[in-house]
């Protein structure tokens, strides 16, 4: 006689019946898990659907969990690049108020379209009150 976890071939045959196209491997989980008799055939049958289906949702959960690692590390490497061209946006403003040379290529910088119309109109009232202090 085959070993069948019982408790997951419920879980699954649970989970199968609310499908509404379940594949033929999935409905003859169902067929062979619902018999009250089956033969040591049916029972080596279904031992090896169960098997499968359980490497079937490790899969399903280690694409997951790589997923999210994944996921992760590009979120890391966007937080870091934000924080270098913050830091490196903060220090140009910063050294353009004590060097004009500076100054006047954050002023060609607007000018040249480098950066967005969305920032445009807050970057240029920024240049208009720093050169008022000036």
């Amino acid at each position: 006689m085959a070993n069948i976890d019982t408790d997951y071939l419920n879980l699954l045959i649970t989970r199968f019946k609310s499908y509404k196209k379940p594949t033929d491997t999935q409905k003859l989980i169902v067929a062979l898990g619902s018999k009250l008799e089956r033969s040591n055939d049916d029972d080596k049958k279904l031992a090896i659907l169960l098997r499968a289906e359980k490497k079937s949702d490790e899969l399903i959960k280690a694409r997951a969990a790589t997923q999210r690692l994944m996921n992760a590390e590009k979120t890391a490497d966007r937080k870091l690049q934000t924080r270098k061209k913050v830091i490196w946006g903060a220090a140009l403003k910063t050294a353009s108020k004590d060097n004009p040379n500076i100054a006047s290529l954050m002023k060609v910088l607007v000018k040249e379209g480098y950066i967005s119309e969305s920032d445009l109109k807050v970057v240029k009232d920024d240049l208009i009150s720093s050169n008022d202090g000036n």
